[in-house]
């Protein structure tokens, strides 16, 4: 989707990043992988982020969590994105999505694919973002978790040009 700012606090494996496993999965994002950073602390890992957006399962069947509210993330970043151009560029005429989205330092965190987020980390989020998924049946694995939450965000910032065959 075309973020390559990846970073991992306290992962349980300090070589993950040199697996090979890892590697053949990155598809030649081989940029992102050198480049991530580790934290041991989701404080230090969000310091400097204007906006930090957890994520998790609106409905959770393993786990009895405290009462969270979550919002849908396509609804959240288009939200996001208006406020900051109704707000920050009240005077500026251009409606550049991405442009704008340059002022917003986002961090989105990840939970294990295991447990998911600890309520402490959930704490240190302004939001929750949950996506929408059967009440029955709300998981979804971590890779494709990233994925749709990574694409409604580029989405919101203005998607990338599409070229298309058929005209």
């Amino acid at each position: 989707m075309g973020f390559n700012d990846l970073t991992l606090v306290k992962p349980h494996d300090l070589k993950v990043l040199h697996r090979q496993k890892v590697i053949q999965r990155a598809s030649g994002a081989m940029d992102v992988l050198t480049n991530a950073q580790t934290y041991s602390t989701l404080d230090d890992a969000v310091d400097g982020f204007n906006v930090v957006c957890g994520t998790g399962m609106p409905f959770d069947m393993y786990q009895t969590r405290l009462e969270r509210e979550y919002v849908e993330p396509r609804i959240y970043f288009d939200g996001l994105i208006s406020n900051v151009i109704a707000n920050k560029y009240s005077t500026d005429d251009t409606n550049d999505r991405h442009q704008h989205s340059n002022s917003i330092r986002l961090a989105l965190v990840f939970g294990s694919e295991k447990t998911g987020m600890t309520e402490s980390d959930m704490d240190t989020c302004h939001v929750m973002l949950g996506i929408p998924t059967n009440p029955q049946f709300g998981s979804l694995n971590l890779a494709a978790a990233v994925q749709l939450i990574a694409y409604d965000w580029r989405v919101a910032i203005g998607g990338f040009e599409v070229h298309s065959s058929y005209q």
